[in-house]
């Protein structure tokens, strides 16, 4: 999670109005920092990882679990705690997340380029757990698990409140299970005021055999064979605390210069996706097993800020109605991906090499 401040945000129809004063300061601020950075070289090799976890709490005479919406009160006792260690080597910092039940740690200090950092990296994530569980009520467990499979499902919540949910307006998770920063509810709000609606989240749901949705009977001719009478297959969320609730590991590196970084974004951009799928972690939704077991799409979805025209449902007629010059493209420009979707462009720079740019030219967007 990046810097956060205390502060009163904006009602959307509010900031709307200086979202050209926004997006000129946005610019600004993103060349002074690159002419300031552009040049330097040879510099050191650090990184760092972050880890997300949820809170639950585990009833085990009721065999239920559900989130414990304590992520800001642990954090709070956690960094009162942290100044106690402070004169030791290794140390940990702890970060608010999206979900009122999330917690992020990453280490003190970064790693550096020496072959004796690589064996801090486990023991640093074992003491970020360690302080941690100290922390936790009896009934209470942390797991690094990715989704929070009863999200929207029931009474989820660890004592619940009444259901509310004036920002997100979603009619299966209240807003209290949101990190009570005033950042948080405010995406959730700026987002539904841009796209105009609820953002809508689905998600192929799981074949199985027994899976009430896919009504099926024997074929005539072919016993073996089934035909499928009815397909309302997808699972349906509508907020954003369905993808920005789901936990993960990061890992951010320090390169040694431009040329460093924009090669190893190149690469991840292809390793990254590949890794996603081989952990498998995300295979239940609000629920019910899904036909994905990825993340990715899921948060796409949660936060995709797109209009009606930008998503290419408007006629011409709609189009010339819906221009809002306030926005970039007039509001109305299509846009093919949601914001925090794949990477539409490599960004290396080839350097005269024929082969590369002939790369580029079949896979960027």
């Amino acid at each position: 999670m990046g810097l956060l401040v205390e502060g009163e945000a904006l009602p959307p129809e509010e900031l709307t109005k200086s979202l050209n004063f926004i997006r000129e300061h946005g610019i600004t601020q993103f060349l002074c920092t690159w002419n300031r950075v552009k040049d330097i070289k040879d510099d050191e090799l650090r990184f760092g990882d972050e880890i997300e976890c949820g809170i639950f709490v585990v009833d085990y005479n009721n065999k239920t679990v559900k989130i414990a919406l304590r992520g800001a009160e642990l954090r709070q006792h956690l960094i009162e705690k942290e100044h106690l260690f402070a004169h030791e080597s290794e140390g940990c910092t702890w970060h608010p997340e999206f979900g009122a039940w999330m917690i992020e740690s990453t280490p003190s200090k970064p790693y550096t380029n020496y072959v004796c950092d690589l064996l801090r990296v486990e023991r640093n994530m074992a003491l970020r757990r360690r302080r941690l569980f100290a922390m936790l009520a009896e009934n209470e467990i942390a797991p690094t698990v990715t989704c929070f499979p009863l999200l929207g499902v029931g009474d989820f919540i660890y004592n619940s409140s009444s259901f509310e949910a004036p920002y997100s307006q979603s009619v299966y998770v209240p807003d209290n299970i949101i990190n009570p920063h005033p950042r948080f509810a405010s995406l959730v709000q700026n987002i539904r005021y841009r796209r105009q609606n609820k953002v809508d989240i689905r998600v192929p749901l799981f074949p199985d055999l027994n899976t009430p949705e896919f009504i099926r009977e024997k074929s005539e001719s072919v016993a073996e064979h089934t035909k499928v009478l009815e397909l309302s297959t997808d699972i349906h969320m509508d907020a954003m605390a369905f993808g920005m609730g789901m936990c993960c590991l990061q890992v951010t590196f320090q390169a040694r210069d431009v040329d460093e970084s924009r090669y190893m974004y190149d690469q991840l951009a292809v390793l990254a996706p590949i890794m996603l799928a081989m952990t498998a972690a995300s295979p239940v939704f609000k629920g019910r097993l899904a036909n994905i077991d990825a993340r990715w799409n899921v948060i796409a979805q949660s936060v995709d800020d797109r209009n009606p025209a930008e998503l290419g449902l408007l006629t011409n007629d709609e189009l010339l109605a819906a221009k809002d010059d306030r926005l970039v493209g007039g509001g109305v420009r299509r846009l093919y991906k949601s914001r925090y979707d794949s990477i539409s462009t490599y960004i290396y720079h080839c350097k005269d090499d024929a082969a590369c740019q002939r790369t580029f030219a079949i896979y960027n967007d």
